[in-house]
């Protein structure tokens, strides 16, 4: 199922987009030039991502600054153990499509 399908020039690269699909909120990241997709949620405290800081391949919850891997959703630090979703991204010509059940493998 298709979260999104985003133009790729409303992700320049180092920006963030938030996308709704049936009650879930995605994140959708172009960091480095590389397209990433997490649940806009951090673990330790339900607190959305979107506003947090990215840093080589990391973001950071605002509220607390536990990190989150974008590629894995594996959490930095020690406020959580508990990854957050992510979500694959593909890209086909200069279009984003998210896949909310197909999890990114690691």
């Amino acid at each position: 199922m298709t979260v999104s399908d985003l133009e790729m020039s409303a992700l320049s690269p180092d920006s963030r987009q938030v996308v709704m699909h049936e009650g879930v909120c995605v994140l959708v990241c172009n960091t480095g030039g590389t397209h990433y997709a997490i649940e806009n949620r951090c673990t330790h405290q339900d607190t959305p991502l979107h506003e947090g800081r990215i840093r080589n391949g990391l973001i950071s919850c605002p509220l607390h600054g536990v990190r989150f891997d974008l590629k894995t959703g594996e959490p930095r630090g020690d406020l959580t153990r508990i990854p957050v979703r992510t979500f694959a991204v593909e890209q086909t010509g200069d279009r984003l499509r998210v896949q909310i059940d197909q999890m990114r493998s690691s």
